[in-house]
């Protein structure tokens, strides 16, 4: 009997125990708190979006009021779920340290607390150059294939795809993890292929080949999550309206499930492009003779005629306007002018803001990440100038043009600025040579200085 008593009393000593202890967590709070459970991505890139995960749903602003970078930095944030986006507003300076700092007391939507401060250092990593090579070959059975370069290191090139044929239109990804590009087939067909520049291994992400369908001039959409593409039917069974005239596709990357961008054959869509938004899709519809822009929350779509069918048009990077090559005629001969459009204002209606009388051609227009201005080339066809492209930029709030590249010598193309806007990439032919090769050039737009960084290849991109 005593020794039942005794178990009693045991019994009741561990359940007053447990009761004041839940007492005391109820009193205290749950210490535990909020963790972060991942951080990526680890390999920065200068466009890169970091990616914050918490362990549960936060109150977003309890965490947006406690977090700040070093050195001082404009981003953009955006949730998703348990995650926290955050995209610089321009790009990230590259080789700078940067610190992410989220000070203790950000809130989760439960009440718990994140209770230590969190730091996170990166530094993202330059900008490198990948291109197209070799363009010239006496080897007649050597490919032309994917190299990169780093601006830093002229010529010390590094070969990233091994195709026996030669590969075509291609397109880094935002990240600048990735590259998408075009693998021809035999008999004429093309498939899409994903390069991981890290790994070095790429997947086909079409199969275009087996409904003889020819896919190339990839672009990806801005989160790196979709490519949009021209897809050119050639199977001889179907209906010759179908057959080889270019179609928009979208292809979702987390699935590959492809369809067209319309449901509409009759519409066509050739060299589809991207808004920076990821709200709008231009393609060229060769059946109305006219850029088509499609909204893709409502459908809408609007056209801007244009005979030029070569893709020559941009977005803004932060705005509706949207700019053009169009073809006119100048003193009895063909040549082509710069019109914008804003697409956010449509009553402002088409404006002329190149080669306005000029016997000129006025063709890749380019946009400085800010916004504010525009590069674009430029062929002088009556005689008072270079005949061979030079290198041009256009104010738009002082409606002011100047040279920035100027020689005679050189045909220039190609053109792109890095995300920071400071370097000017291009393709240069030398026009006073029996067989002329092009060569991979940066112009830095500043200092003017300007240097090779690759010979014999053509069609530069950078890669973040």
């Amino acid at each position: 009997m005593q020794q039942l008593d005794a178990l009693d009393r045991g019994v009741l000593s561990a359940v007053l125990i447990l009761i004041i202890a839940l007492i005391g967590v109820v009193v205290r709070g749950d210490r535990a708190g909020v963790l972060i459970a991942r951080v990526a991505p680890h390999d920065v890139s200068v466009t890169a979006v970091l990616r914050l995960t918490f362990s549960e749903p936060m109150d977003a602003p309890s965490v947006e009021a406690r977090l700040h970078l070093s050195p001082e930095t404009d981003v953009r944030l955006a949730w998703n779920g348990t995650t926290l986006s955050i995209a610089p507003s321009r790009a990230w300076l590259p080789e700078v340290r940067y610190t992410l700092h989220l000070d203790s007391g950000a809130r989760s939507q439960n009440g718990r607390l994140l209770l230590a401060p969190f730091k996170y250092e990166f530094t993202p990593r330059s900008p490198r150059v990948i291109y197209l090579a070799p363009a010239f070959s006496a080897d007649s059975a050597q490919a032309t294939n994917l190299w990169l370069v780093a601006p830093e290191q002229p010529f010390v090139t590094r070969q990233l795809t091994r195709s026996s044929l030669n590969i075509e239109a291609f397109q880094p990804s935002p990240d600048g993890n990735s590259i998408a590009y075009a693998q021809p087939r035999e008999g004429g067909t093309a498939e899409l292929y994903v390069l991981d520049v890290a790994g070095g291994e790429s997947r086909r992400v079409t199969n275009c080949a087996a409904v003889q369908a020819r896919c190339t001039a990839p672009d990806w959409s801005p989160d790196g999550a979709r490519l949009i593409y021209e897809r050119t039917e050639l199977d001889p069974a179907l209906d010759p309206f179908d057959r080889d005239v270019p179609r928009a596709w979208l292809l979702n990357l987390r699935d590959l499930a492809t369809a067209p961008l319309l449901n509409d054959t009759t519409r066509l869509g050739g060299t589809p492009k991207w808004s920076p938004d990821g709200l709008r899709i231009a393609a060229y519809d060769r059946n109305l003779g006219a850029i088509a822009i499609y909204e893709l929350s409502t459908g809408a779509r609007k056209l801007i005629e244009t005979l030029d069918d070569v893709g020559d048009y941009v977005f803004h990077p932060h705005d509706g306007r949207f700019v053009y090559a169009q073809l006119v005629q100048v003193a009895g001969r063909f040549s082509s002018a710069l019109e914008m459009v804003n697409l956010d204002d449509p009553s402002s209606g088409i404006r002329r803001i190149s080669g306005e009388g000029s016997a000129v051609e006025d063709r890749q227009p380019r946009w400085t990440p800010d916004g504010s201005c525009l590069i674009f080339t430029r062929r002088i066809l009556d005689g008072s100038g270079a005949l061979s492209a030079q290198l041009y930029q256009l104010d738009m709030a002082r409606e002011t043009l100047v040279p920035i590249l100027q020689d005679e010598n050189y045909f220039h193309g190609a053109i792109s600025l890095d995300p920071s806007g400071r370097y000017l990439l291009m393709q240069r032919v030398a026009v006073n040579t029996a067989q002329p090769v092009p060569s991979i050039w940066i112009l830095e737009l500043e200092s003017g200085k300007l240097w090779q960084v690759a010979e014999n290849g053509f069609l530069p991109r950078w890669l973040p």
